[in-house]
């Protein structure tokens, strides 16, 4: 026996072992997995915020930022090696809307309808040309040449120019884009013909043939001379196509549909497949296509084949090229292929290896525990117990699984993720660890903490609201002897009850608090004081609004028929011997109703008390009407999600909410133990 006994426990150990290494490993690889989801979360250069436009090659970073100044960078080591900002010809500063990197040289577009060449090592001006509309992006031949196309706008009307990269001129003396092959004539214009409603893509082949497609199911093909040979134009299936790419046999692209598209060489579509319900941007870069919705980045070789889907909200893609791309968000996220592919495929996995870990650590617990027969023996009696009562009572437990299970995945599931989230900067879509950050920050905002002042006068006036006008409505019904009279009262104080409360707000706001003449408290106010109009509920009026929001759903008897049920519940020979006793009717209130009513008082109390704190509805409705600004915390929670369009933070907001969660729990936990300690007097 002694033996056996030995070899049990040396099986438990075994297991003990087996599941920390699980753990381990699991952590390990989930560790692994966050890592690697905030990759390529740095830059190989140190760039201030606000760049609106980037382009890179092997040795060179080119950026313009919000003042329109155009900087370039070693791409390694990350030095500036020169800045020129320009004056535009009229006055101020010229913004440059794009730049790009072909060769030795930057290219800068102007919205003073310039286009700059500089040298890219020393920031020389080496061409400089002018332009009649406003050029917005540059195209350059993915097979070298010297061939480029520049989209410009002026108003509601497109151009596309076709330029060489050798154009000469200068600042004072600048080329005429006229001195180029056009790509438009009479009726046949690019900017007035099949490409009007809309430039999309732009290709230059090798051979030097210009493709432009259009919002009008169409591409136009010209040669290096423009219209001076024509053009051919292809009727084609998808109506944006935003980028294109030459193929083998063929053509491919996206369109701004959100498909790619594969062509043969007469533009008729071969095969098509959806990627996302549209692309807010779309790139070629090189054999690689780039299409974003604004929630991920989604990347094919020209062949179609799909190299990631990365997901990247509250991030635009600032750059794509054939081998990496940048994102710009709070920060700028440099980004290979390879990089993009590997977060894609590994860094989702931290949500399925850490519940892993969790389990296996749990379970190296018990095997642990079980190593020593005694602590082995208990926990196993303990789970042997468990066992017998719920095979006992199976049909009981069967009956509350379904109630668990929904109760798990609508209620108790939230608030895990609710807690895990408030580690994190969460957007939607990505997630980024930054441990208590978010609780600090909560700690650091005195919006929040102000907003918590209006909370708990809210709080205060709702409890009484809710518990003393019902009471004594309740109370009053009672003694009215006329039973019908008495029902009348009861159906006429349940009707208001029947109106949503978010119409009954509406009304409260500008029916009776409405700031014009119109206004109920207006109308009555008038009678004594002619042409009387206040605003009750308004901008810069916080006290006047929050005391009128206090009246809303006056007379406040919302709860009475608890009390009404309640007092009806106490049997009527109490009544009868406090009668007899010479008690009068407010003193029987006080010692017999509502000591037994206590429960439904407290019931009341803990509902009003956690509807109370976590209701934002009224000062959010009354606020979209108004303008009036009152904030509580759980109005600051939601607003931290949904911020009209910007970019939301879950993290900060379970942060909020946990700091709530924590109030409500010691509010319970105290009201709790009083009545524990009142039933046991």
């Amino acid at each position: 026996m002694e033996k056996t006994g030995k070899t049990i426990s040396f099986l438990w150990l075994a297991l003990a072992l087996f599941a920390l290494a699980g753990t381990i490993a699991f952590s390990v690889v989930a560790g692994m997995a966050l890592k690697t989801s905030e990759k390529g979360s740095g830059s190989p250069i140190a760039l201030d915020k606000g760049i609106e436009s980037l382009a890179e090659n092997e040795s060179y970073v080119v950026v313009s930022d919000e003042t329109g100044a155009v900087m370039c960078y070693e791409r390694f080591g990350g030095d500036r090696l020169w800045e020129y900002q320009r004056a535009a010809k009229e006055s101020g500063k010229a913004k440059a809307t794009s730049v790009s990197l072909f060769g030795p040289y930057v290219f800068a577009l102007y919205d003073d309808r310039m286009v700059f060449r500089f040298s890219a090592e020393t920031g020389e001006v080496e061409g400089a040309l002018e332009t009649n509309y406003v050029p917005k992006r540059a195209v350059f031949s993915p097979s070298g040449g010297t061939l480029f196309a520049v989209y410009g706008e002026v108003g509601a009307k497109r151009d596309v120019y076709l330029l060489r990269t050798d154009f000469g001129g200068t600042e004072e003396a600048p080329a005429s884009y006229r001195a180029f092959p056009k790509l438009d004539s009479g009726d046949y214009a690019v900017s007035s013909g099949g490409v009007e409603t809309g430039v999309q893509g732009i290709l230059i082949t090798a051979d030097e043939n210009i493709y432009i497609a259009s919002d009008a199911y169409s591409v136009r093909v010209f040669t290096a001379n423009g219209m001076a040979d024509g053009y051919r134009e292809f009727s084609i299936a998808a109506e944006k196509l935003s980028a294109f790419c030459k193929t083998d046999d063929g053509f491919a692209g996206f369109g701004s549909d959100g498909v790619y598209y594969r062509f043969d060489e007469e533009f008729v579509c071969r095969t098509s497949m959806r990627y996302a319900q549209s692309f807010t941007v779309a790139v070629c870069a090189g054999d690689t296509l780039y299409g974003t919705d604004g929630n991920s980045v989604i990347a094919l070789t020209k062949e179609g084949e799909k190299l990631f889907s990365l997901p990247c909200a509250g991030e635009s893609l600032l750059f794509a090229g054939p081998d990496s791309f940048v994102l710009a968000g709070e920060g700028l996220r440099w980004l290979t292929r390879e990089q993009a592919a590997e977060i894609a495929a590994f860094g989702g996995l931290f949500p399925i290896f850490l519940p892993l870990a969790i389990v296996f650590a749990l379970f190296a617990c018990y095997a642990g525990a079980c190593v020593w027969k005694p602590w082995g023996a208990r926990i196993n009696h303990f789970f042997v117990f468990v066992g017998k009562t719920a095979v006992r009572h199976r049909f009981a437990y069967l009956g509350l699984i379904p109630t668990f299970l929904l109760l798990a995945v609508f209620y108790y599931w939230p608030i895990v993720r609710g807690f895990g989230l408030s580690f994190f900067n969460y957007n939607g879509v990505v997630a980024k660890f930054v441990g208590l950050q978010n609780f600090i920050d909560v700690l650091y905002n005195t919006l929040f903490w102000d907003s918590a002042l209006t909370m708990l006068l809210l709080l205060i006036t709702d409890i009484a609201k809710a518990i003393v006008p019902p009471l004594l409505f309740a109370e009053f019904i009672l003694a009215v002897r006329n039973k019908q009279f008495s029902f009348v009262v009861r159906v006429l104080l349940f009707i208001p009850g029947i109106l949503p409360g978010v119409a009954g707000t509406l009304v409260w706001v500008n029916g009776i608090f409405g700031s014009d003449s119109y206004g109920l408290m207006n109308s009555i106010c008038a009678i004594f004081v002619p042409g009387f109009i206040q605003t009750w509920i308004g901008p810069y009026l916080e006290t006047r609004s929050l005391v009128s929001i206090l009246f809303f759903a006056f007379p406040w008897v919302g709860s009475y028929l608890i009390f009404y049920g309640g007092v009806m519940g106490i049997p009527k020979s109490l009544f009868e011997a406090a009668e007899l006793d010479g008690c009068g009717w407010w003193r029987r209130i006080v010692t017999i109703d509502l000591p037994l009513i206590f429960a439904q008082i407290k019931y009341i109390f803990i509902t009003s008390f956690i509807a109370s704190v976590q209701d934002y509805g009224r000062l959010f409705i009354t606020d979209q009407a108004t303008g009036h600004g009152l904030k509580v915390p759980a109005l600051i929670i939601y607003e931290n999600i949904y911020k009209g369009g910007s970019e939301p933070n879950y993290g900060l907001s379970s942060a909020m909410s946990l700091y709530l969660f924590a109030f409500l729990l010691i509010a319970t936990i105290i009201n709790f133990r009083k009545q524990t300690d009142k039933e046991a007097m």
